[in-house]
């Protein structure tokens, strides 16, 4: 074929791309036909000058993507029917129905309430709760630790391994456990951070129409896991002490409870300690009641005032509690490493649903971490970033106390720990988070964090991922705007 003109591409892709899209543009266009024969591949090559090879690639690119077809002696023709007349119609008639699309039937519940991390670009000063400042995270530290992760044995730890996790991170987690938290005991799972282990817990023990009952005020991520599930949420009423355990009493006598969802170390979004006192209450009525408790330790390791309480999971003898914690507030969210320490009798269960899921963790990572942790740089990081939170809770408290004594409406508690303060403003926080966002100022509001979103006058302050000067400079303009919705009229907001 003499005549065959080819248009060639000149850039840097390898020659045989450029020559199966000089063909393609070809049949396209209509100078090569369906059925038609292409030169033999030595005669393309001559046309081209190239070597043969290079032409046997781009007619074996071409014919994988359906524009030819091979035929007797390596020869080539065009395709009778053209990749881009698949969804032609034949004979009139359409080959599928193009006019309408597919109707897809959704079986499974996929709402989430929460609304993602604030946009960095859009906001100047965030006080986004629960959020590590990744600014001072030792990252250095932890690529060492890969690397040498990398030259150990890489075979044995990139290929498929144990569901709960890796073994060498395991003993890590247990050790720490014992050591720092009290937990023992139990068999530990790691997970892909808390939203899994929720998930995890929700689809082993919850059924449609199941009762799950949540603090209200509450964390609204474990909502969503639940109502995946087909939980139907029973609210328990928080106070300046935690949940009341009155609440999970009158709930536990009203409806068939199958698990109750707690946050006692650091209450979500509150920040309160719940008191000994009322864990003994609580696991009393759940032991009476026979209704499993989960619990969420989110960020035990920063409490600054004294000791923290020992987690329910500590003292369980009626093997009720499930414990879960995560590494996401200690190192960086995006790690997503997180675990389950749960009795016995629900680890082969979980190991088995986990399988299916998501089948296993990232284990080199894990053996990287647990490398951090015996050379001492978990631990010494975890001493840096309590002093520097603690600094940085008390900045926000002094920016609270001049604007309380500048006359502004303003209440809170100072938290014993955590990585975030609840304050009230006494006007409708909505409202003032939208004149905040205006001033490039983030803050989540009370509604957030209620089942059914009812307004109110609180507003969660993260005061973890700033530094002292970025929190007073954004407390300023925040403050600016409690004043401004303040001097306003406004309805009466709920409590």
């Amino acid at each position: 074929m003499p005549d065959l003109i080819l248009s060639i591409p000149g850039d840097n892709r390898p020659a045989y791309l450029r020559i199966a899209d000089g063909v393609r543009s070809a049949i396209q266009t209509g100078r090569l036909k369906p059925g038609e024969k292409l030169p033999s591949g030595r005669a393309l090559a001559r046309l081209l000058g190239v070597h043969r090879h290079t032409v046997g690639a781009a007619m074996d690119e071409l014919v994988a993507e359906g524009w030819l077809q091979s035929g007797e002696r390596r020869l080539r023709q065009v395709s009778a029917v053209l990749p881009s007349q698949f969804f032609e119609p034949q004979n009139g008639k359409p080959s599928l129905p193009q006019n309408r699309k597919h109707q897809w039937r959704l079986v499974r519940s996929a709402e989430t309430s929460e609304c993602g991390p604030p946009d960095n670009k859009r906001y100047r000063y965030a006080f986004q709760g629960g959020q590590p400042d990744l600014r001072l995270f030792p990252y250095d530290e932890i690529r060492a630790c890969l690397s040498e992760s990398l030259r150990r044995s890489p075979a044995t730890r990139s290929g498929y391994a144990n569901p709960a996790g890796h073994p060498y991170f395991i003993e890590r987690v247990e050790a720490y456990l014992t050591h720092i938290r009290a937990v023992s005991g139990r068999k530990v799972i790691v997970t892909h951070g808390t939203q899994e282990a929720v998930f995890l817990i929700a689809q082993l023990l919850i059924k449609p129409g199941d009762k799950v009952a949540v603090e209200e005020l509450g964390y609204s991520a474990a909502w969503d896991a639940f109502r995946a599930a087909g939980a139907e949420l029973v609210p328990l009423r928080v106070d300046s002490d935690g949940v009341d355990p009155d609440a999970l009493a009158e709930a536990a006598a009203q409806h068939r409870l199958r698990l109750i969802y707690l946050t006692p170390h650091h209450q979500y979004p509150t920040t309160v300690t719940l008191p000994a006192c009322r864990r003994l209450r609580l696991y009393d009525i759940a032991c009476r009641h026979r209704i499993p408790i989960f619990e969420d330790d989110y960020d035990h390791e920063f409490h600054y005032r004294c000791q923290p309480i020992a987690p329910l999971a500590s003292s369980d003898p009626c093997e009720l509690v499930v414990y879960s914690s995560t590494l996401s507030k200690i190192m960086f969210p995006s790690l997503r490493i997180g675990l389950l320490a749960v009795p016995d009798a629900l680890y082969e269960p979980l190991l088995r649903l986990r399988m299916i899921v998501t089948r296993q963790n990232d284990v080199l990572l894990q053996d990287a971490v647990a490398r951090w942790i015996d050379n001492g740089g978990f631990e010494r990081h975890l001493r840096r970033m309590r002093r520097v939170y603690q600094e940085r809770r008390d900045t926000t408290v002094e920016a609270l106390e001049q604007a309380q004594a500048r006359g502004l409406p303003v209440t809170w508690t100072v938290p014993d720990g955590g990585m975030a303060l609840w304050m009230d403003c006494a006007t409708d926080a909505d409202a003032v988070a939208k004149r905040a966002a205006a001033k490039s100022v983030h803050v989540t509001t009370e509604s957030a964090y209620r089942l059914d979103h009812r307004p109110g006058t609180h507003l969660r302050l993260g005061f973890a991922s700033q530094t002292p000067n970025e929190i007073r400079k954004g407390m300023t303009l925040l403050m600016e705007a409690v004043a401004e919705q303040t001097r306003r009229p406004a309805a009466a907001v709920s409590d």
